[in-house]
């Protein structure tokens, strides 16, 4: 006979294995898994994560071209194709800078075989095609796509397809050699040699012969990759330390896990029991996050922490949308079930709204963007999946099971301290008394539009002194690169101390080669005096001869081709969330107050590292881009309610709408707002110098995110609409 729990026999269940669960992931961060094959090592573990230049480092290699003087178009092609290179082998936090007139510096993190990256970024890939005679009639330069195919008969190989050109001649081949051999080269190696059976008419072709799927998928990768101007020479290799200093992780590690629990303090402080299951929630969130990072392989780096923090910040705002929801709908005297259930389903737009619009920002920037971008993408991807499925499911179920135990209860939802009649507290918290919002929007836009003009006005008076309107870092500006055998145990930040002191720049890239007493310095381009005073302290300091230094001038990290990628992958989602909100709220012009509002805190953010003369690097990106995401997000919370409530104020006029529905959420600004403001802090306080110019900016944006979202979107909506009120 079968025995049947009951609901808290069940719910009871549940809970524990989730909990369970909870604490098994929390192992597998901690200690991983065993990997099978290989014994004595583990897997899928936070110490499997791998690491960035800036929080590990890896090898740098150097290459040399082949050519003698090699033009300034053709070095900036072969670090072009590097950098492509580096993508597609998932190095996405690599870098490739030129330095001198014929050198290529390569540095890739968390590398172990050098030899391996080095064969596999730095071939020549010269692909050609030659007929019977001995005649080249085509090289990779016509070459448009390739890719790994499987063919029934065949097997495995490489379908390629010719540019407009490249097809013409390879139809012209193909008539003039019926029944002949064509041989297909790789550098010297040859390929295939295909009989050609038919006329080929539309430019593609398929290389096949004995190859395994994963050689088909590295040829495919070659080909498409191109071929190089020039071959490459290996000059040397090393292995480099953390640009960030050893600290780095972990103090961002501590960093984390204080703002984390403050923020789960904050979360019990505010919603009692309901804070509980949220806290259960975020751990998962936090351990699945992890998780994923570490068994996928991303590359974890400056950006990609800024992806998790705006996750974070998302994951905590959900619940506390949903968890407002239910304080009003017991207000308006339902049950604790039926105010979770209803609770849940009102807030589901507002949150699929919110995430899918921020995912389509991820999407877009994993499609069109390189380097860090991609990193940055990979992980706020991640993090909005993640969050979406803890905040939907986890703290779903474990809200209904702690109900069921009798934990959750409804005076925790709303404490009985309220002195006032249940119509009153009802009115107070689903209807409270509007602030005054577009009546005042004239000051806002004024606001505004004073902290942008004295912004301008410093960024023009820093402009006019020769500093430049931004600080840029060595990675955008480029500059000069030093490798100083200092031959005795030296301290990082000691060297760093003096490059500061003379530069004047707050953050420069100190590396030690590890293995060896010698450093790398990257710092932007300096005058002869400051090159020569670097040289003459760090000398004094060590005892140094000029010997001991070597120095060149280095392009830009951030190469022309990054940044356009990023302003047009910026530009892209932003006019996909543009349509996305329209579509979803059928009104343009709230797509368009949306994107207004965004890019309000954008300039504000970009204000700041200008007025402030912080260092533009790489973070930079991820910090506007982690402020694009907070800013539409909480913007979306505001037009989601402005749209529910259209359908029950039809007759009030939009100013009332407006601001009713702003001072509806207003609570959930602050408190999303604060959550995610303290997890940033915490980073700002205890990381090091460098995580300090990039979490001063996100703070500013969060703050800016919130201030847009509850006096200027709503304002420049109503502008927009009052007219046909």
């Amino acid at each position: 006979m079968k025995t049947k729990l009951s609901p808290k026999g069940k719910s009871s269940l549940i809970l524990l294995l989730i909990l369970v669960a909870m604490v098994g992931l929390l192992a597998i961060n901690a200690v991983g898994v065993p990997n099978i094959g290989k014994r004595g090592e583990t897997m899928w573990s936070v110490f499997n994560i791998k690491q960035g230049l800036d929080l590990k480092g890896g090898v740098s290699i150097l290459y040399e071209a082949d050519i003698a003087a090699p033009s300034s178009d053709d070095m900036s092609a072969a670090q072009a194709l590097l950098r492509g290179r580096l993508d597609r082998r998932g190095y996405t936090e690599a870098t490739a800078i030129q330095e001198g007139t014929g050198q290529i510096r390569v540095d890739i993190p968390g590398v172990e075989d050098a030899q391996e990256a080095i064969d596999g970024i730095g071939a020549t890939a010269r692909l050609s095609f030659v007929d019977a005679d001995g005649t080249e009639f085509l090289s990779g330069e016509y070459v448009r796509e390739a890719f790994r195919v499987m063919d029934p008969n065949s097997g495995p190989g490489v379908s390629i397809t010719f540019n407009s050109e490249g097809a013409s001649i390879f139809q012209q081949v193909t008539r003039d050699n019926l029944g002949r051999q064509i041989y297909i080269y790789m550098d010297s190696q040859l390929l295939s040699d295909p009989v050609i059976r038919n006329v080929i008419n539309d430019g593609s072709g398929v290389i096949s012969g004995s190859m395994t799927m994963d050689e088909a998928a590295e040829l495919a990768l070659s080909i498409q990759q191109g071929s190089l101007p020039f071959g490459l020479n290996v000059l040397s290799y090393n292995y480099i330390g953390a640009r960030l200093g050893a600290d780095a992780l972990r103090t961002s590690i501590i960093a984390g896990a204080i703002g984390l629990a403050l923020v789960i303090v904050f979360m019990l402080a505010i919603y009692r029991t309901l804070g509980i299951c949220s806290s259960i929630a975020l751990i998962i969130y936090s351990a699945l996050v992890l998780f994923l990072t570490s068994a996928l392989g991303i590359t974890l780096s400056l950006p990609g922490i800024a992806g998790i923090i705006l996750s974070v910040g998302m994951a905590t705002d959900a619940n506390v949308v949903i968890f407002e929801r239910i304080r009003e709908e017991i207000a308006l005297g339902k049950s604790l079930r039926s105010a979770m259930n209803v609770g849940y389903r009102r807030a589901l737009p507002a949150i699929v709204d919110s995430n899918v619009t921020t995912l389509i920002a991820g999407g877009v920037l994993f499609w069109l963007g390189t380097g860090p971008i991609m990193g940055f993408a990979h992980m706020l991807i991640i993090g909005i999946l993640v969050s979406m499925f803890t905040c939907l499911f986890v703290t779903r179920t474990i809200t209904f099971c702690l109900m069921d135990l009798g934990i959750v209860k409804q005076e925790h939802v709303l404490p009985k301290k309220y002195k006032e009649s249940p119509e009153e507290v009802a009115q107070a918290i689903t209807n409270p008394e509007p602030k005054l919002i577009v009546e005042k929007r004239k000051m806002y836009f004024a606001f505004s539009a004073a902290i942008l003009l004295v912004s301008f006005a410093v960024m023009l008076f820093h402009s006019m002194g020769g500093r430049g309107v931004f600080n840029l870092d060595v990675e955008f500006s480029g500059g000069t690169s030093f490798e100083i055998n200092i031959g005795q145990d030296f301290n990082n930040s000691d060297i760093e101390a003096i490059v500061r002191d003379v530069t004047g720049e707050s953050a420069p890239q100190v590396q030690q080669i590890l293995g060896t007493n010698a450093v790398m310095i990257r710092t932007t381009q300096v005058s002869t005096e400051a090159r020569d005073e670097i040289i003459s302290q760090i000398s004094e300091r060590y005892g140094l001869s000029t010997d001991d230094f070597t120095y060149a001038n280095v392009s830009p990290a951030v190469s022309e081709a990054m940044r356009n990628s990023a302003i047009l992958a910026i530009a892209v989602s932003t006019l996909l969330m543009l349509v996305y909100i329209s579509v979803r709220f059928r009104n343009l012009r709230t797509g368009v107050s949306a994107v207004i509002a965004q890019m309000h805190d954008a300039l504000v953010v970009l204000c700041v590292y200008g007025v402030l003369r912080i260092p533009l690097n790489y973070a930079f990106i991820a910090v506007m881009l982690t402020t694009l995401g907070y800013s539409i997000n909480a913007t979306i919370i505001v037009f989601d309610r402005i749209r529910e409530n259209r359908g029950r104020m039809e007759k009030s006029p939009y100013s009332v709408l407006v601001n009713t529905s702003v001072t509806q959420t207003l609570r959930r600004t602050l408190f999303s707002t604060c959550t995610t403001f303290i997890a940033v802090f915490m980073l700002y306080i205890i990381g090091v110098a460098t995580i300090r110019d990039f979490t001063l900016p996100i703070m500013v944006g969060l703050l800016f995110g919130a201030y847009s979202s509850v006096c200027l979107a709503g304002s420049v909506w109503y502008k927009m609409v009052k007219g046909k009120e």
